[in-house]
């Protein structure tokens, strides 16, 4: 929402707004909107509509999408995100596991 405005976003969200009844337009739209990280400009501009008595049922019904598709996007990015164990991570586990036990037949060794 914030910048330049975009061209693409406005003339898909005229057609969504001119052919309200096409499923079509309004999937072209969220797909763009998906696609650019647009999901915010276009959960404001369905929620603007749940005002409009005749178009109020559609726009739940997308914004419900568009939340959808947050989520969706959400949790991609989360699971892409996490880093990778290493593996100089699982040698230095298996070193420590490793020393610990012969420090430990050492000491039971001295003990006897």
């Amino acid at each position: 929402m914030n910048g330049p405005p975009d061209p693409t976003l406005e003339a898909l969200w005229k057609r969504v707004v001119d052919h309200w009844d096409d499923d079509q337009a309004h999937s072209s739209f969220l797909e763009y909107c998906t696609s650019n990280d647009r999901l915010v400009e276009a959960a404001v501009r369905y929620r603007g509509m749940v005002g409009d008595h005749a178009r109020s049922e559609v726009a739940k019904k997308r914004l419900e999408s568009v939340t959808v598709l947050a989520m969706a996007r959400f949790d991609a990015l989360r699971r892409t995100e996490r880093p990778a164990p290493g593996r100089a991570g699982s040698y230095m586990l298996i070193t420590f596991f490793v020393l610990a036990t012969i420090g430990l037949l050492a000491y039971l060794a001295s003990t006897r």
